[in-house]
């Protein structure tokens, strides 16, 4: 009897690390920066300043008014996401004021063709990775550019955060 044909299993190679930190006040920013550094390495690319006035009907009176995007330097495996929320979480923690955080970190990573999202709670498209950590996908690439899903968040369909993620892959496609 013949054998079944199976083609061999592939790791994927390395992701970018990003992170989306949602903030009020730059100071605090710098400090969530500073830490994330310590963690994960030095961050090789750093967004424009967005408001976030798109996210206020998800999270109401809880949203940052400020979000930038960070990648950074140190290639991420993709098994990797779980712990890296983790760490991040631990940030979060570390810098509240009256048991309120002071800045929300969501990290994600920038592959060839997808970019990848944290999440803590689950939802209809999102993954569980284990942990009490799931993953949303917020784009493909096609055509030269980062695509959204029908799901993407409206905040994620912002051309200049689209064009954020476009440069993180740039960086990220040119080491490869």
């Amino acid at each position: 009897m013949a054998e079944k044909w199976k083609p061999p299993l592939v790791e994927p190679g390395p992701a970018r690390m990003f992170a989306a930190v949602y903030f009020d006040a730059p100071e605090v920013f710098l400090s969530a920066k500073k830490k994330m550094e310590s963690k994960f390495g030095s961050v090789d690319y750093e967004s424009q300043m967005f408001s976030t006035e798109l996210l206020m009907p998800l999270y109401s009176n809880q949203a940052r008014d400020k979000m930038k995007l960070v990648s950074f330097n140190r290639p991420v495996g993709r098994e990797e996401l779980v712990d890296v929320r983790k760490k991040t979480l631990a940030i979060e923690t570390g810098l509240q004021q009256l048991g309120r955080p002071l800045v929300e970190i969501d990290p994600g990573y920038v592959s060839e063709f997808t970019v990848v999202r944290t999440a803590l709670q689950d939802h209809f498209h999102y993954v569980y990775l284990y942990g009490g950590i799931f993953a949303e996908t917020l784009y493909y690439f096609e055509s030269g550019s980062f695509r959204p899903f029908i799901t993407t968040p409206e905040f994620y369909r912002s051309e200049d955060v689209i064009s954020a993620f476009n440069d993180i892959r740039l960086a990220h496609v040119s080491e490869l």
